[in-house]
């Protein structure tokens, strides 16, 4: 009886063992699981869904922020739904939820000579897919306004953002 019991336990393990292969094939792709796994074939409709739910609210400049930076579905799934500015003044730094009429009095606090530039950004640091880098650790960290400057949009005095 204990020789049937070995069999059909290792039966099953074997058979759920092809299973997981077969419906995660991306799990083996990278050692942080297939969520954080840049080549999951699940990427593009995701960042896809994404930008669409977000398309009504913003305008296009700030949707394309969402193609910057390395792709993985934990990165497009925990990113913020929104925008935000991130407001550089002497000694402080505020952040505020972007919306036309904040940025508009951002602008003319920047005019005024009361903030000295701003970014606009979907998330101020850079998400770890794997393999990567801690955001802090990868080249464009700009650690004075804690924020990864490929990912975001900088807006200052005679400059467009």
């Amino acid at each position: 009886m204990k020789n049937w019991t070995v069999l059909i336990s290792l039966s099953a393990y074997l058979s759920a063992s092809a299973v997981a292969m077969y419906a995660s094939p991306t799990a083996a792709a990278c050692g942080s699981g297939p969520d954080y796994c840049t080549d999951d074939p699940r990427i593009p409709a995701k960042l896809a869904s994404k930008k669409n739910a977000l398309a009504g609210e913003y305008p296009t400049r700030l949707i394309s922020l969402l193609d910057r930076g390395v792709q993985c579905v934990a990165r497009i799934q925990q990113s913020p739904n929104g925008f935000s500015l991130v407001i550089v003044k002497k000694g402080q730094i505020d952040v505020l939820a972007w919306d036309e009429d904040n940025e508009t009095a951002t602008k003319a606090e920047m005019a005024a000579g009361t903030v000295d530039h701003y970014w606009i950004v979907n998330s101020r640091r850079a998400f770890s897919c794997d393999g990567q880098a801690s955001y802090d650790q990868q080249p464009d960290y700009v650690a004075a306004d804690d924020v990864n400057s490929s990912l975001a949009l900088k807006c200052g005095n005679g400059g467009s953002c």
